[in-house]
Formats: structure tokens, sequence, C-alpha cells
């Protein structure tokens, strides 16, 4: 597995870095860094002046920038091998995403910083943008991730399953995690009015077929070494993602991104972007 971390000095960064003690060495690991240089251009300032400027600033950042990731390096799990450094100048989101696109890493772990009166529900730009545009999945951390115990699961149906699957079956953690499957009836409107009966009676069925579902799928991870256990959710999903998570105290949730409109994997669906804004703990989008 190939991981790239971004790193910009803050906090949440700094977060993503430790997590990494939850993850097995990767096949590679590369740390990205971006030079934001300010604008100069201006009709008072001279092309001398502003290059002058513009270098000296230059210079300062990228010494920043080295002591930073010379920093990150000691603070990296011992049984890792050696880091790539990228050291970049240009908007931070860019930046990741170009490199990205160089290096093609299976997960990117980033920070998110929410900016704003109510940043608790809220992502940075340079993660939110990243989400959405990265060719591959995306770990966003607004909190720290000391224990990795617990996985919550949101699935809307099998092909879901299947692209996490495909991760779990990496054995991408050092722990042994328990995997909490969860799936959500989020009871549509129907075009014609339903008698409680009825709507009774769709419901039950619906339902069912969702623990079946689930009960299958839960055989499948057990048989991969996770151990599993699995809920069934009624009414508004991303709602009920938060409420489960916060319930049964996951560490993280592990869910796709459901893209649904236009050029569906530059979008994140609204279950997805609902818990990734609204999730006290880090979550990890699929791609």
């Amino acid at each position: 597995m190939k991981l790239l971390v971004a790193i910009d000095g803050s906090s949440q960064s700094t977060d993503a870095v430790h997590a990494l003690a939850h993850f097995r060495p990767p096949e590679e690991l590369t740390l990205v860094h971006a030079l934001t240089l300010p604008e100069l251009d201006h009709p008072m300032i001279t092309t001398e002046v502003r290059d002058q400027v513009r270098d000296d600033i230059e210079k300062k950042l990228r010494q920043e920038g080295n002591a930073l990731l010379s920093n990150i390096v000691t603070e990296l799990p011992q049984d890792f091998g050696p880091a790539q450094q990228i050291h970049q100048i240009g908007s931070p989101a860019q930046v990741i995403l170009e490199t990205a696109q160089s290096v093609q890493p299976d997960v990117i772990l980033l920070g998110a910083r929410g900016l704003g009166q109510v940043k608790e529900l809220m992502l940075g730009s340079v993660s939110h943008r990243t989400v959405l545009h990265a060719p591959c999945s995306t770990f966003i951390f607004k909190r720290p991730l000391p224990t990795l115990g617990k996985i919550l699961l949101p699935i809307e149906g099998e092909e879901d399953a299947q692209v996490a699957f495909k991760l779990l079956a990496a054995k991408p953690f050092h722990e042994r995690v328990e995997i909490q499957l969860m799936l959500v009836w989020p009871q549509p409107q129907t075009p014609w009015p339903l008698t409680l009966w009825q709507s009774k009676q769709l419901e039950e069925h619906a339902m069912t077929h969702a623990q079946e579902q689930l009960d299958s799928l839960t055989v499948k991870l057990e048989t991969m070494g996770y151990p599993a256990i699995s809920y069934v959710g009624l009414g508004d999903p991303s709602f009920a993602i938060i409420e489960q998570q916060r319930a049964n105290k996951a560490d993280m949730i592990l869910m796709g991104s459901h893209g649904r409109h236009g050029i569906s994997r530059f979008l994140l669906g609204s279950v997805s972007h609902s818990v990734l804004h609204q999730a006290d703990c880090p979550v990890l989008i699929l791609r």
C-alpha cells in the first residue's frame, strides 16, 4: 500500500502523521508540503524589487518547510522505511492533488482545519477540495486517532461493501479491529399514499432484507479475520451514522463517496458529505 501525507504544520496534520502508527509499514510513503508565496504584482512595485522580495520569502519558507519535514520524519513509526519528501511551490490543494497524480497513493492522509464560526462542522478549503478531486481514498483528520479498535462501516449495498473489503483485505492496520457494519433504510417517499399497514409491511420487508445482507457480509468479514457486528438503521442515513458512531464509540468511520451526478468521481454524495462535516472522529472516504 502507498500512503501520501499532507504536512502543513497544523495540529490536524500532526494527527494524520501520528495515525500512521496504526498502519502496517507501507510499500511507499510520501510527505508533501506546499509553499504558498504571496502575490506581489502591483504597479507601484518594480520588477527588480518584486523578484528580490519574492526570492527572500521563498528562501525563508523553504528553510521553514525543510525544518518542518525533518521534524515530521523523526515522528514516523520506527518500522517505516525512508519517506519521500516533496516540497513544492503552489496552492496546498493543487500541490497535494498533483503529487497524488504523480505518486499514485492508495490513501491520502490530511488534516481538516475548519474556519469560521461553526468550524466543528466544517472542513477547511484544502481538505474539502482534496476529498472532492483526489484520484484515491482520503483519510480526513479533525481529531487525533489515539486508538483503533472499532471501525464503523456504513454501506448502501454490495458494491459499497466490495470496495471497503478490498481495502480491508490488504490488512492495512496493525491492530485487530472490529468492523461495525451498518445499513440504513431511509424510508423513501412514495408518489402514492400508504396505509399504516402497507407502510409497516414495507418497512419490515426492507429491514429483513437489510439484515440478511449484513449477515452475509459479516460472515465474509469474519473469514477475513475481522470480528464483525451489524446494525440496521431507519431514517435519515447521515444522522443515523453519526449517532451510531457516537453510541458505539467507533474510533473511525470508513465509507464510500457516493457521487451520483455529472462527473461523479468529482462529487460527494449528500450522506458522505454530511458525515464528513459532522463526524467528531476521523473519516476515511473510499474512492
